[in-house]
């Protein structure tokens, strides 16, 4: 669940008391009528008691309440036998507010309904797209953590994936051109592509090459058509970039059957890093463009294979880590607070444990975020564990 949900959740809105307020109006209007000499009027609290409504009451409840607050000004001013040009107006106005207030809370309500099944949509793309990451699989033990930079979107334009293939576990964690609901077409270009290449071609090379070519066609054939009622495909705003920037910087990883060696291809991404015993060291890979844009290489990228001990993390994370930025506008040292939070701990410190630690600690250096951001550790399962 993303921490915009929990706090939803935890702060509704709008809040329970509210529904108080309107019925809390009239009763005061009509304290202060008892009270005060006949010359004060109190008639506007019962139009606001009717604005106030439409928030927290459907409509009906709105109407009930204009209904109540214009029979309370009838009887008030017909128990003093005289209902002036001043109650006149009132009354016309208290049934205009009423009036206008029930339309506006269909229109509310018809909002809501539509942003909840928008939501739930949404949700599910989330959940079709990148899936909850398991604890282990097989002998490789992981976690991870993924926040969109927009607080109102469940996916952005970070992507992971991991399943089990033929040739080992197979990893990809990748940051697209774009951000937000714009780049949500190309995650679901590469992780498709990814998912389906994974299991069919022998090496990495060849899986970032089926990529590459459904990253081609995306941008040779750029999702501009109208939609079905005559808008654009996008909202105005949202458009992505020139079709030739149809790109995504992004790692490979195939784990050994006992994730105690990991082959790494690299296309254009942050570089990885090892923690071993409290020290965070960077993965020496060898660079190249990021996907999409193999048609510009001269040669195929190289193929690294990095050995890890049992207990040691490896993470692949976004450039949304790196690049998080405090009040002061420092970029976050991720190597520097991964040593310090691992240094004088007892090892091995758990994949969940440190993902733990990442997502708190970046939270608490960025309050807000200005990209989207993901973080994955893998480790190889210590001997002693059991399957």
């Amino acid at each position: 669940m993303t921490e915009h949900r929990q706090w939803d959740e935890q702060h509704p809105w709008p809040p329970s008391w509210l529904r108080w307020v309107p019925p809390a109006l009239i009763v005061a209007t009509m304290v202060l009528d008892e009270l005060t000499p006949s010359r004060y009027f109190f008639g506007s609290l019962l139009a606001a008691s009717v604005v106030l409504s439409l928030f927290t009451y459907p409509p009906s409840g709105v109407l009930a309440i204009g209904a109540a607050g214009c029979v309370l000004l009838v009887v008030t001013e017909g128990l003093e036998d005289y209902i002036g040009p001043m109650t006149i107006v009132a009354l016309t106005v208290l049934a205009t507010v009423t009036v206008l207030s029930a339309s506006l809370c269909v229109v509310r309500r018809r909002t809501e309904s539509r942003f909840r099944r928008v939501q739930a949509v949404a949700e599910a793309v989330q959940l079709a797209l990148l899936r909850p990451l398991p604890e282990r699989i097989g002998s490789l033990r992981l976690a991870g953590f993924y926040r969109a930079a927009d607080d109102e979107a469940l996916i952005g334009g970070d992507l992971y994936s991991v399943r089990p293939t033929p040739f080992g576990i197979r990893a990809i964690v990748g940051d697209v051109k774009g951000k937000g609901i714009s780049a949500t077409q190309t995650v679901a270009t590469v992780i498709s592509s990814f998912q389906e290449a994974a299991l069919l071609h022998p090496s990495l090379s060849q899986v970032a090459e089926r990529i590459d070519v459904a990253l081609q066609l995306d941008r040779d054939n750029p999702p501009m058509e109208p939609m079905g009622d005559g808008r654009p495909a996008y909202m105005p705003g949202d458009a992505p970039g020139p079709a030739d920037e149809v790109f995504a910087t992004a790692v490979l990883l195939e784990f050994s059957e006992d994730a105690c060696a990991v082959r790494i291809l690299d296309r254009g991404h942050q570089p990885l890093l090892a923690v071993q015993h409290g020290a965070a060291s960077v993965v020496e890979t060898d660079h190249s463009l990021p996907l999409g844009m193999g048609d510009l290489l001269p040669t195929p990228p190289r193929t690294v294979t990095h050995t890890l001990a049992p207990g040691d993390i490896l993470i692949a994370y976004s450039d949304g880590v790196t690049e998080a930025r405090d009040g002061a506008g420092t970029f976050y040292p991720l190597r520097e607070r991964l040593q310090g939070h691992c240094a004088g701990r007892a090892w091995p410190i758990s994949p969940t444990g440190l993902v733990t630690f990442l997502e708190e600690d970046v939270a608490r250096w960025a309050p807000t975020l200005g990209d989207d951001l993901v973080a994955i550790a893998f480790q190889p399962a210590a001997p002693s564990d059991e399957d």
